[in-house]
């Protein structure tokens, strides 16, 4: 397994190269890639095998994908082709790379895909929109778009707003914190109230402790539940949050309010009728899990990009002095164009969200490659995001990507897509997007910040991306009269 070696790489070359670091590195470099074809085509079919690694026995290439990411598929990419396999703890694992190949999967032309979330994650999203196939994901999707309004989400925001004050008013300044643990704190403490119209102490901090515990679990090796491991207290957790939704149920269905519970409770189709207690309650555990885990790793991820630029960040702040002391609205918040270019780089750099999983229903090609019924399909939207094919300088930090005279982001319509694409695209992104936004925007109201020139993050993957060092940083606080310096 090839990779760079030497000192720490270049602006953020280990996103996109498999890079060597330390003695870890230097072992994993090591490991034997054992390359053969995943399955033979029929006889006659005139498809191709598809290519790739074995590497060692069970565990494959498992510790390279959690390691290196997206940098792992890439350099797939480039040995196999934009079809390929790997191991990878037992599991073969087709991945699919660059515009062709990802658009031929999440096209799904000829309905020879499913989701593949519930054989990787686990059961903790079951019954959400990410583990469901048409005709029910399609009628569900459908029925939740209006609890994306423009008015739901107005009161989602006001909730969070204030929220996000208040917290971050809490925050030490002058001495170094990790930014990691604080931000995915942050995020808990916002999200009950907007969501389950329940303060953070003391039952939305339970609330939040236990879908901490089922995303912990996403990952898991051991994947029943034994006594001390991950699985089973996710398990535990997933339980008692079926039974606390379930009992807030009759609440939210007697208020009118401004919470994602109660709008979600009132929704109804053409016909009048609107979900049960059970899939209420499966929806809304889903929709906790993935807003919280996604908008917290796009939260750091820009955090950290503004303080390696700092231009970038005075020029984020300035922008938002300038609009005055106003509430952090929808109008306001797209009013950030400065934040909103950031954003977007950021999490094309570190994708919240950097692969789909799919999985055959039935024998199927991808780009004339033979792949068999109840194969597991990587789809890697992130690596997309990386191609120097789509990117000029893909490594290189530049948010003006995303100016309308540029429109990067354009080039192929799966060039950009950190929350995902297809039929599972996020339903919430807009929302996503906004509370991202609105976190950042009170951040730079408070605070400037910034990490020495040497140094850089080095991500881990093992749920969704973040520093592998919790990404120490010292905070100091801001002031109107001083936006322009940071």
């Amino acid at each position: 397994m090839t990779m760079r070696t030497g000192m720490a790489p270049s602006q953020n070359a280990g996103l996109v190269e498999v890079t060597s670091l330390g003695i870890l590195d230097e072992l994993l470099a090591r490991t034997p890639l054992r390359p053969g074809v995943l399955a033979t085509p029929p006889a006659g079919s005139g498809l191709k095998p598809v290519p790739g690694d074995r590497g060692l026995p069970f565990v494959g290439l498992g510790l390279q994908t959690v390691r290196y990411g997206p940098a792992f598929q890439i350099q797939l990419m480039r040995r196999h082709g934009p079809v390929s396999w790997w191991q990878a703890f037992g599991r073969r694992i087709v991945a699919v790379c660059g515009p062709e190949a990802v658009s031929a999967v999440l096209s799904n032309r000829d309905r020879a895909f499913g989701t593949g979330w519930p054989a990787v994650i686990g059961p903790w999203f079951d019954g959400g929109l990410l583990a469901t196939d048409p005709p029910r994901h399609l009628a569900d999707r459908r029925l939740m778009q209006a609890a994306y309004s423009e008015d739901a989400l107005g009161g989602y925001l006001r909730r969070m707003a204030a929220d996000i004050g208040t917290a971050l008013d809490r925050w030490p300044t002058d001495r170094p914190v990790k930014a990691v643990p604080a931000i995915r704190a942050l995020s808990g403490e916002i999200t009950t109230g907007a969501f389950l119209n329940e303060p953070y102490d003391p039952v939305g901090r339970e609330v939040m402790d236990a879908v901490e515990a089922c995303i912990r679990a996403e990952t898991a090796l051991v994947r029943q539940p034994v006594p001390g491991t991950a699985w089973r207290r996710a398990d535990r957790a997933r339980r008692w949050l079926t039974g606390h939704l379930g009992a807030a149920l009759p609440a939210a269905r007697a208020r009118t309010g401004d919470d994602f519970l109660s709008v979600l409770c009132g929704l109804t189709g053409t016909d009048g009728s609107g979900w049960d207690d059970a899939q209420l309650v499966e929806h809304m555990i889903f929709t906790l899990i993935a807003s919280h885990d996604t908008t917290t790793a796009a939260t750091i991820a820009t955090l950290y990009f503004l303080g390696k630029h700092p231009q970038w960040q005075r020029r984020a702040r300035a922008e938002s002095f300038a609009c005055g002391d106003v509430p952090a609205d929808l109008a306001y918040l797209d009013r950030l164009r400065t934040l909103d270019l950031v954003v977007k780089e950021s999490i094309r750099l570190v994708s919240p969200s950097p692969i789909a999983m799919r999985v055959t229903v039935k024998d199927t090609d991808i780009l004339g490659h033979f792949v068999p019924a109840g194969q597991l399909v990587c789809v890697c939207t992130g690596v997309n995001q990386l191609l120097p094919e789509l990117w000029p300088e893909p490594q290189r930090f530049d948010p003006e990507r995303f100016d309308e005279d540029r429109a990067g982001d354009r080039v192929h319509r799966l060039a950009w897509a950190p929350f995902g694409a297809g039929q599972h695209k996020c339903i919430g992104m807009r929302f996503g997007m906004l509370k991202v936004k609105a976190t950042l925007d009170a951040l730079l109201r408070r605070f400037t910040w910034s990490f020495p020139p040497s140094y850089e993050a080095r991500w881990r993957f093992t749920s969704l991306p973040a520093p592998a060092d919790g990404l120490p940083v010292v905070l100091h606080r801001a002031h109107a009269r001083t936006a322009g310096s940071a």
